[in-house]
């Protein structure tokens, strides 16, 4: 048995928390969701419906086929797509199933005004995707021209909304930069005679720091599980990884616990086994991807540190914490449990792994 247990409660708590801070500036910001990534890992379904049962209206993911399984579930709310895309199936698909898309090139424009001439669609909403210093989608915030060109030039793209995505949020300095980029932009669109409904830029850190940037939509995801790289107590955890102890034996001292023969037991040692391993997401560490020099002596100096410290991953069962001894295994992982005597097999063990490291094949239940 292997189960992500979900607290509705808490859920519902750390969504209510976000629409009282809106209220607290006194804003009409809308509330996008982000439910990429398998809903963030809570289940692209599952998390989806709970949300518009509690009042979200716009859904945001970020490949074609999230956005499908959604309309095959018969959710009728807008779905914007934040990834552009160029390939002419897809957008096909995305068009056919009313889902607004992201622009972020003339030439994204241009195959949808083909794909639509061949269409029954009167028009499609989309979104434009400025570029502010993140060097990924959209279109250079220097290119106002070009960016201008859209508006004047589409003729059953119906723009809906206009949107900049921050590269390092925990920034102030550096994210005020692409703020102040961003409505430059906005400024002179509107300068032109134009006005795009929705102006959004702020996802969860950027929300919870800079409420001035929040503009009439934020781009909600990791708050609303309670993962904030901002202080904030009234967020709570949601998730929980479950599982229960397949098998119980002792070892003898001297013993070779898992692969690589890496650790052996001091002493006699009483061991559960766990059917959970890393292709599950216990112990799913991001690669490092930036070998930068600075970069390389700051985890050089990681590792050092890690040195001193007990960095053993433990688990909960009955309400003590063991430790997980020897190396993990794909599908299985060993914990020391010698000093309880009250463990048995089929007993519950929860685990400390976050919702978006959790495979997604691993059932979510919500209670």
């Amino acid at each position: 048995m292997k189960l992500l247990e979900i607290n509705k409660e808490n859920l519902l708590n750390n969504l209510n928390t976000v629409k009282e801070k809106i209220l607290n500036t006194k804003s009409d910001t809308k509330i996008i969701a982000v439910v990429k990534a398998n809903g963030m890992g809570l289940g692209l379904i599952e998390y989806s419906k709970f949300l518009i049962e509690n009042g979200i209206t716009i859904l945001a993911v970020a490949t074609c086929e999230e956005a499908i399984r959604l309309r095959k579930e018969n959710i009728k709310e807008e779905i914007l797509m934040l990834s552009p895309t160029i390939v002419k199936k897809e957008l096909q698909l995305l068009i056919e199933n009313d889902i607004t898309l992201t622009i972020g090139s003339l030439e994204e424009l241009k195959l949808i005004e083909e794909i639509l001439e061949d269409t029954e669609k009167e028009n499609v909403n989309v979104h434009i995707k400025i570029d502010t210093g993140f060097g990924r989608y959209g279109f250079l915030y220097t290119n106002k021209e070009e960016i201008l060109e859209i508006f004047k030039e589409n003729e059953r793209v119906n723009i809906e909304g206009i949107y900049t995505h921050f590269s390092n949020p925990i920034n102030e300095k550096w994210t005020r930069i692409q703020f102040n980029r961003f409505m430059d932009v906005v400024s002179y669109i509107n300068e032109q005679g134009y006005e795009p409904n929705i102006l959004h830029c702020s996802a969860s850190t950027a929300f919870l720091k800079y409420p001035d940037m929040n503009l009439n939509a934020v781009r909600l995801g990791s708050v609303l599980q309670g993962r904030t790289l901002v202080d904030q107590n009234e967020f709570k955890k949601i998730g929980v990884f479950k599982t229960v102890i397949s098998e119980i034996k002792t070892l003898p001292k001297g013993y070779n616990v898992s692969y690589c023969n890496t650790y052996k037991t001091k002493k006699e040692t009483t061991v559960a086994i766990i059917p959970v391993g890393y292709v599950d997401g216990l112990n799913k560490d991001k690669k490092r991807d930036d070998f930068s020099l600075k970069n390389n002596l700051i985890s050089v100096m990681m590792e050092i540190k890690k040195l001193f410290k007990d960095n053993t991953i433990k688990v909960k069962i009955n309400n003590n914490y063991y430790k997980i001894i020897g190396k993990i295994g794909m599908y299985h992982a060993i914990v020391d449990i010698t000093k309880s005597n009250d463990i048995n097999v089929g007993d519950e063990v929860q685990i400390d792994i976050t919702p978006l490291q959790t495979n997604d094949e691993i059932r979510r239940e919500y209670v």
